[in-house]
C-alpha cells in the first residue's frame, strides 16, 4: 500500500490538489497555475512539489474539463455518423421546438456533424427489438471505405431502435473496427440505451466528438505518471458523482463533462453526514466561473438528461449551474453602467494585480482595493499582488462613469454578488424552493470572500466555509465511490406493469454493471445497487426519476411507485393528480463500487479558545472604512468564537466576514458564520 491518496481538480485559473498522508493521518492542499497548453504539466508540477516517487501514491483521482472545453470551444474530432438507411436526417432535423420562446434572436445550435458526414447502411430493427431487415454487411464495408477516404477521427454508430436490440450495432462495430483499427468508435447503445432517436444520436455524437481528445490526454497523463513509478489506476470523476478508471473514460468521456465541479457538489454530502445540515447550497467561485449545486433533504439534485449548448445529453448528472462570474471576471462599461463578466482574465495574464501584464479591472482587483485581500499574503504568501496596478485598473473604469475608485470597487463586488445571487434564485425560488431554508457552503478560491454578501442578498443566515475551501472540489473527490449507470426503456402503464419482465431487465442490467465494475478492480462484495424508474402521467412528455424502494421487485413495491411519484410531482411542480394514470418509461440501475475512504474525525472544541488577529487594517464595508482583524485560519482551533468584521486567510482562499455576523470554528475545523 502506498502512503498518499491524491485528488486533482483542474480549473480555469488554478489546478487544485488534496494530499492525504496515510502516515501522519493528515490532509494537505496544494495549488498551481493551470497550464492550458498542456494540462498534464500542471498535474505533474503540483505532484512534484509534494511527492518525489509516485510509487508512494496509493489512490489517484482526477476531475477534468478536457472534454467539456473541447466541446464548448468546438475543437473536437472530425466525426462520421453511421445510421440506418432512410434516417440520415435525424441529427440535422433535431427537434422542432423552440426552447427560448420569446427570444426573437434565438438560433438553433449548429450541429457538430454535417449532413455530408452521415452515412447510411442497410438494416432495420423494429420498436420491439425484432429484425425487419437483416444487416447488410457489404453496406457497412462501403460506409467504412468512405470514412477512411475522408479521414475521420471518430465514428458514431447509431442505428434505429438499437437501444432495445443492439445486435446490428455490435456487428457493424466489429466490421468497421477491423477495417479502421485506428479510428475510435462510439455505439449509441453503450452510452445512451434509451428511446428518442435524436437525443440518443446527440449524446453519442458528443461522446465521439470529444473521445479522441480525451483519449490522447489521458494516455499522455498515464505515460507521464508511469514514468515516475505510479502503478495504480488513474480514476476520473464522473458527472454523476461517481468515479471510473481512465480506461473507461477514454471510451465514454460523455460521462466526464461536469467532472470538476461535481467534486464540490459531492463534498456537501460529507457535510450533511457529519454536521446534519439536510438543505445546502454549494457555491464554488474560482477565477473563471461561479458554480452552484444544491443538496435537498440530504440528497444531491440529479438529472437523467441535460442540455449543453443546445444539445441534449442522455446521461445522469449532478446538476451544477454555472455563470461566468469568478475572481478574474473582467469589468466593462455598458450603457454608462458597470458590467461584470462573463469574460475572464483567466490565469494568463490574469487580474491586473497579478502583475502578468493584465490591465483590465477584475473582481479580484476590486477586493484588493477594498482591503479584503492581503497583497503580501496571497496564496499563503506564495504570491505578492500589485495593489497599485489594481487601483490603476479600477480608476480607469471609475473615470468613465464619474465615480471615485473605492466606490467603483465596491460597486463591482456588489454587481458580482447580485449576479451570483440571481443564479441561486433561478434554481430555488423559480422551483418553489425557499433559499432561506438552506445554509450556504462556500468554496473555491473566491467563494468564501463573497459568500456572506450573497447570503445577505438571499436572506440566508448560515454560511459554512469547509476546511481547505479553495481545493474543496478536489477534497470532495476523496469522498466518492466508483459508479456505473445503465438504463432500459420499458414503457407501460404502472397498473399493467409486468413484474417478471422488469425483474428480467434488472437482472440483465445488474450483470452489465457488475462486469464493468469488475474490470475496474472492484469485487462483487463491494458493489451495491440503486434502482430508479422514470415515470410520468399519461399524456405528458418528460419524466421524473423516482427511487425504487426495497431490494425485491414485488407487486407491493410496484404499487408504492404511485405514491412516490405523486409526492415527487407535488414537490417539483407544486401540484399532482392522485387519480391520474401513470406510466413507466425507463428503468435505471446504478452500481456503486465502494472503495476505502478516510473518514475525518471530530476534534474536541476548546472552551477557552480565543481568536487573535495577526494584524489589523482598514477594510471597506458599505462605503465605510472599518478597522478589521486579519486572522490566520491555521491559528483558529476548534471551539474558537468571535464576531465580524474579520478577514480570515489561508493558502487557497480568503474568508471575508462583514459586521453583524458571528464566527465559530467547529470540531471538524469548518468555519460556521451566522447572522447575529
Amino acid at each position: 500500500m502506498g502512503r498518499y491518496r491524491v485528488s486533482v481538480d483542474i480549473g480555469g485559473t488554478f489546478t487544485d490538489f488534496i494530499f492525504y498522508d496515510g502516515q501522519t493521518k493528515t490532509y494537505k492542499e496544494g495549488k498551481t497555475l493551470t497550464t492550458h497548453d498542456n494540462l498534464s504539466d500542471a498535474i505533474i508540477n503540483g505532484l512534484d512539489m509534494e511527492i518525489s516517487n509516485y510509487s508512494e501514491i496509493d489512490f489517484f483521482v482526477h476531475g477534468t474539463t478536457v472534454g467539456l472545453n473541447a466541446f464548448l470551444e468546438r475543437r473536437g474530432a472530425k466525426v462520421a455518423i453511421v445510421t440506418t438507411k432512410g434516417f440520415r436526417d435525424i441529427y440535422e432535423i433535431a427537434r422542432g421546438d423552440r426552447p427560448e420562446m420569446y427570444d426573437r434572436f434565438y438560433k438553433k445550435a449548429v450541429p457538430l456533424v454535417k449532413r455530408s458526414d452521415v452515412f447510411e447502411i442497410t438494416e432495420r430493427i423494429l420498436f420491439d427489438g425484432s429484425v425487419s431487415t437483416p444487416l447488410n454487411e457489404e453496406s457497412v464495408r462501403e460506409a467504412a471505405a468512405k470514412i477512411e477516404k475522408n479521414g475521420y477521427d471518430s465514428v458514431v454508430i447509431c442505428l434505429i431502435n438499437s437501444y432495445i436490440n443492439p445486435e446490428h450495432e455490435l456487428r457493424a462495430t466489429e466490421i468497421i473496427g477491423k477495417l479502421l483499427p485506428n479510428t475510435q468508435i462510439t455505439t449509441s447503445h453503450s452510452v445512451a440505451r434509451e428511446w428518442r432517436e435524436y437525443e440518443r444520436t446527440s449524446t453519442s455524437t458528443v461522446n465521439a466528438y470529444i473521445a479522441p481528445i480525451m483519449r490522447d490526454y489521458l494516455s499522455l497523463l498515464e505515460s507521464r505518471m508511469l514514468s515516475k513509478n505510479y502503478m495504480r489506476p488513474i480514476h476520473i470523476m464522473q458527472s454523476n458523482g461517481g468515479l471510473m478508471t481512465s480506461e473507461v473514460a477514454k471510451e465514454k468521456p460523455i460521462y466526464t463533462l461536469m467532472s470538476g465541479p461535481v467534486g464540490g457538489a459531492i463534498g456537501k454530502n460529507a457535510l450533511f453526514e457529519t454536521l446534519g445540515y439536510k438543505n445546502l447550497i454549494g457555491i464554488d467561485m474560482g477565477g473563471t466561473s461561479f458554480d452552484v449545486s444544491i443538496l435537498i433533504d440530504g440528497k444531491p439534485d440529479v438529472s437523467t438528461e441535460t442540455c449543453l449548448e443546445g444539445f441534449p445529453i442522455l446521461s445522469p448528472m449532478v446538476n451544477v449551474y454555472t455563470i461566468g462570474a469568478g475572481g478574474g471576471s473582467l469589468v466593462s462599461i455598458e450603457g454608462k453602467g458597470l458590467r461584470v463578466g462573463p469574460k475572464s482574465a483567466g490565469s494568463n495574464p490574469g487580474p491586473a494585480c497579478y502583475g502578468n501584464g493584465g490591465t483590465e479591472a477584475t473582481v479580484t482587483d476590486a477586493n484588493l482595493a477594498l482591503g479584503r485581500i492581503d497583497a503580501r499574503n496571497f496564496l499563503g504568501g506564495r504570491m505578492t499582488l500589485d495593489t497599485e496596478a489594481a487601483l490603476k485598473a479600477i480608476q480607469n473604469v471609475a473615470h468613465q462613469i464619474g465615480m471615485d475608485c473605492l466606490t467603483t470597487a465596491e460597486g463591482i463586488c456588489q454587481i458580482a454578488n447580485a449576479n451570483m445571487a440571481g443564479i441561486i434564485r433561478q434554481i430555488t425560488v423559480r422551483k418553489g424552493i425557499d433559499p432561506r431554508d438552506f445554509a450556504i457552503v462556500a468554496f473555491g478560491g473566491a467563494g468564501p470572500m463573497h459568500a456572506v454578501f450573497i447570503a445577505e442578498e438571499l436572506g440566508i443566515k448560515t454560511i459554512i466555509v469547509p476546511q481547505m475551501p479553495g481545493a474543496y472540489s478536489a477534497w470532495g473527490m476523496h469522498q466518492c465511490d466508483l459508479r456505473q449507470d445503465t438504463v432500459r426503456t420499458y414503457r407501460e402503464n404502472l397498473e399493467n406493469a409486468d413484474i417478471d419482465k422488469i425483474r428480467d431487465l434488472y437482472a440483465k442490467m445488474k450483470n452489465e454493471i457488475s462486469e464493468l465494475l469488475l474490470q475496474q478492480y472492484i469485487s462483487q462484495d463491494e458493489i451495491v445497487y440503486e434502482k430508479t424508474v422514470d415515470m410520468r402521467y399519461v399524456g405528458q412528455d418528460y419524466t421524473l426519476n423516482v427511487e425504487f424502494k426495497g431490494n425485491e421487485i414485488t407487486q407491493e413495491t410496484i404499487n408504492g411507485l404511485k405514491d412516490a411519484y405523486n409526492e415527487y410531482h407535488q414537490q417539483v411542480y407544486g401540484h399532482h393528480n392522485p387519480n391520474g394514470a401513470i406510466e413507466i418509461v425507463n428503468i435505471r440501475l446504478a452500481g456503486i463500487g465502494q472503495i476505502d475512504r478516510v473518514q475525518k474525525a471530530a476534534l474536541p472544541e476548546k472552551t477557552d479558545a480565543k481568536a487573535v488577529p495577526y494584524k489589523k487594517t482598514s477594510v471597506i464595508f458599505s462605503g465605510k472604512e472599518i478597522e478589521t482583524g486579519i486572522f490566520m485560519r491555521k491559528e483558529l482551533v476548534p471551539g474558537t468564537k468571535f464576531g465580524g468584521p474579520a478577514v480570515i486567510e489561508e493558502l487557497s482562499a480568503t474568508t471575508v466576514v462583514p459586521p453583524g455576523y458571528s464566527i465559530h470554528v467547529d470540531g471538524y475545523e469548518n468555519i460556521i458564520i451566522t447572522k447575529m
